[in-house]
């Protein structure tokens, strides 16, 4: 008995302590990021401006329809109808319910916070169970088609060729993870139950759900940009790189570009391309999705239904996976090489891209407006 109170005093002690250094650690982390942002305004203001209009050219007008649909989806009960054989291959290939099979499908061609969207609207309806929304987020974190194909391979690589062949492998690689992370599961009964009825309401219940989502993405992004620039102008970003390089498995170029991925994808791709790695080192950084991205991922829960561990250690496999798919497909389908990568800054140089600055920003008055009236809509009913 001693012994045991002993141990739990050493326990509660050491966990002060530990509460006591994450205190002064955070405090340290604000007083440096202060100081940072009085002595580099200028190149903070300018990434900020560049991801700003990044997530207005880009970002709003590919993602905000794919949030949308998969919200109605899953809101109105429309995906329950889709059944057969998408149904079917659901429940005997990834080992999960039928409802999943429309969000599964939108985790691989609408962007990385779909899947995650879908996901915590099923958990939240009690379609499925805490642990198969685990396993769902161990596969369902994927770029998407306008991303990969349009923006990185169509304008910052100029090649369409490239960017199909990235979306392959990542997309092979994560259907493959998602077969792996099923096989030790039954088999889902099928559901001859009454699909839910239409919901007419689900229609402003989506657009509120892929405002709020598209919102708190380029919140992130437009973060996770100043921070990498506060990196940089410091110069931590650079011992980091030259850290990773020391490991003597990357050659200095390679490491400063895998550094960028492992942050935020979007200033990760533009890296890769201006250092002129292989196109594999892309294929790895859609793949892991980076920081900003996982931050996003989870704030989609109020308790994150897998380990964290485990969430982390499918990002790395699915990053190398899909590295080591895209030079298996680039040898099978040999084409010609890429000629000129994009220069410095590239992912941000999108005013020519799908989509434009007055169109974006429109889109996303409209995600406020909203949002704003959806929300006094809530608090007066």
């Amino acid at each position: 008995m001693d012994l045991h109170t002993d141990f739990r005093k050493s326990d509660r002690a050491w966990r002060a302590k530990l509460q006591g250094l994450s205190v002064k650690f955070t405090v340290l982390a604000l007083l440096s990021l202060m100081a940072a942002l009085l002595a580099f305004p200028r190149e903070v203001q300018q990434s900020v401006k560049n991801s700003i209009l990044y997530c207005l050219t880009v970002l709003v007008p590919s993602l905000f329809p794919f949030m949308a649909l998969t919200s109605f989806a899953i809101n109105s009960g429309a995906g329950e109808h889709l059944g057969g054989i998408p149904g079917f291959l659901v429940r005997h290939i990834f080992r999960l319910p039928a409802p999943c099979a429309l969000p599964i499908l939108m985790s691989f061609i609408g962007g990385y916070p779909a899947g995650a969207k879908g996901v915590s609207l099923l958990l939240r309806q009690g379609k499925i169970t805490e642990k198969q929304a685990g396993r769902m987020m161990l596969f369902c974190v994927n770029p998407g088609v306008a991303f990969v194909v349009t923006f990185l391979g169509g304008t910052v690589l100029h090649s369409f060729r490239i960017g199909w062949l990235l979306f392959f492998a990542v997309t092979a690689s994560g259907i493959l993870l998602g077969v792996l992370s099923g096989l030790k599961s039954p088999v889902p009964p099928k559901d001859n139950g009454t699909p839910t009825l239409l919901h007419g309401s689900a229609v402003t219940r989506s657009a509120f759900d892929a405002a709020s989502a598209v919102l708190k993405l380029c919140a992130c992004i437009v973060l996770f940009s100043g921070l990498t620039t506060l990196l940089h102008s410091c110069g931590l970003y650079q011992v980091f790189s030259r850290a990773l390089a020391s490991l003597k498995l990357f050659t200095p170029m390679e490491a400063a570009a895998l550094l960028s991925c492992l942050i935020e994808v979007t200033e990760g791709v533009g890296a890769a391309s201006s250092l002129r790695v292989g196109p594999q080192f892309f294929a790895f950084g859609l793949a892991f999705g980076g920081l900003c991205v996982h931050l996003q991922v989870f704030s989609f829960f109020s308790v994150f239904p897998s380990k964290k561990w485990k969430f982390y250690l499918f990002r790395f496999l699915h990053g190398l996976l899909a590295a080591g798919v895209y030079i298996l497909l680039a040898k099978l389908l040999p084409g010609a090489p890429v000629e000129a990568f994009a220069p410095a800054g590239a992912a941000q140089g999108v005013t020519a891209l799908s989509g434009t600055v007055a169109g974006g920003l429109s889109l996303l008055l409209m995600c406020l407006a909203f949002l704003m009236i959806s929300t006094k809509e809530e608090k007066s009913g």
